[in-house]
């Protein structure tokens, strides 16, 4: 079905024109990315744009740094370089049509790619690691394993985006890649850098790092969503994912490999409330959004089910001030409490002219993988101009996992720490 439905969207952007776009932030954006388009001579009576080009490139360097023997170095240079076409068309009857697709090279954290990996040294053969012939469950949430080899390349191309959206004042539909209304609608807490953090997505620049709040397990993959208007402060969304097996930059749903074993989530629903209001009086913004998503295994798994999770996030903005938090528990596709994940972000951040200064920090437990651990960020920013900007912060995070030891498990801790150093450039 995943492959029909690409088919059609993918054929339907060929027939009627070349289309690029923008991914969509993470979390707390309704509208997601930039948008492409199609040609003037194929759409009467429209009032067309120019097409809109943009290149982000991030650069990050990291001095993390652990006392522990045998954790991998995350490495001391890592990037990221998003490229974007952009077009916007508005029909005679009002309805708009924004095209999107976007690309990005991703050069993350030695053996993490896209958020994916291994934490720990858990054998298949140890029966509390929970292994099936040889392999290790990896858990839907994360993309992380409690053992197993590690994935390939750390540096990658990954479509981000490859949509159409029909906005008019019923509301907007999305049609193809694009991320779902679980995110777009999500709230959460400001991030300091631009691409660097230690929570969800993006650059992890301690390479442990296993907070991901972000209620999400299908990532770009080809969807339907529909998202109502903002009525008095108040937006819904549904969207429906055939298969989740696209990996953007941010999260792989399907890191099968040696020794691994991912639930290939199918028939994925979300559902999403958002709630958005300025109170001018107070000179206070408030924002919150509440989250679901539903799936099924892939057919003939005897170690996952359905999956289900739930999340809720709050943000608020008064002067120069903006804060907030988000919170996820989900079962990782096992029945009861056998498979929880739960994860909590929190950031703070104080903005003066161009100078951003902030805290964010996380905390997460996943008893599928039998891992435990927590992250910060803390650091200053600068925004030089419309173009650059140049960030300074200290990375630290921790993991506990399980490792063998013969008679039973036992846990390894691993901790990284060190400076972070970011520049963000865009055309």
């Amino acid at each position: 079905m995943i492959r029909s439905l690409s088919r059609v969207v993918l054929t339907g952007l060929a027939a009627i024109g070349p289309a690029v776009a923008q991914t969509p932030g993470v979390g707390g954006a309704d509208g997601g990315a930039a948008d492409p388009g199609v040609s003037e001579t194929q759409i009467a009576g429209a009032q067309a744009q120019d097409w809109e080009a943009r290149l982000d490139v991030v650069f990050l360097a990291s001095g993390a740094d652990s006392p522990d023997p045998g954790v991998a170095q995350p490495g001391p240079l890592m990037g990221s370089a998003l490229l974007t076409l952009s077009r916007e068309d508005t029909l005679e009857s009002g309805l708009t049509l924004n095209w999107r697709l976007a690309g990005r090279y991703e050069q993350d954290a030695r053996a993490r790619p896209a958020f994916a990996g291994v934490l720990g040294a858990c054998p298949a053969s140890v029966p509390d690691c929970a292994g099936v012939g040889g392999r290790l469950p990896v858990s839907p949430q994360t993309g992380l394993a409690a053992g197993g080899a590690p994935p390939g390349p750390s540096g990658f191309l990954a479509l981000e985006t490859a949509s159409l959206s029909l906005l008019s004042g019923w509301g907007e539909t999305v049609l193809g890649f694009d991320a779902g209304v679980a995110a777009r609608l999500d709230a959460r807490p400001p991030g300091l850098m631009q691409r660097a953090s230690v929570l969800s997505t993006g650059l992890d620049p301690t390479g442990v790092s296993m907070i991901r709040a972000r209620n999400d397990v299908t990532g770009a993959s080809a969807k339907v969503s529909y998202m109502t208007p903002r009525w008095l402060g108040i937006r819904a969304g549904a969207a429906f994912t055939p298969e989740a097996n696209l990996r953007s930059a941010d999260y792989d749903p399907e890191p099968d490999g040696p020794g691994r074993l991912s639930a290939g989530l199918r028939e994925v629903w979300e559902g999403a409330l958002s709630f958005a209001r300025q109170f001018p009086d107070s000179d206070l913004r408030v924002r919150a959004a509440l989250t679901y998503s539903h799936a099924r295994a892939r057919a003939g798994q005897s170690v996952f089910g359905d999956y289900e999770a739930w999340g809720a996030g709050l943000e608020l903005e008064t002067g120069a001030w903006s804060g907030g938090l988000r919170w996820l528990t989900g079962d990782n596709a096992r029945p009861g409490s056998s498979g929880r994940y739960e994860a909590v972000e929190a950031g703070l951040v104080r903005q003066e002219g161009n100078w951003r200064i902030g805290v964010e920090a996380g905390w997460a437990q996943d008893k599928l993988t039998l891992t435990e651990g927590q992250s910060w960020l803390a650091g200053v920013g600068w925004q030089a101009n419309e173009r650059l900007a140049l960030s300074l912060g200290w990375a630290s995070s921790q993991a506990d996992s399980p490792v063998s030891l013969g008679s039973g498990l036992g846990v390894r801790r691993a901790r990284q720490s060190g400076p972070v150093i970011e520049v963000s450039v865009r055309n």
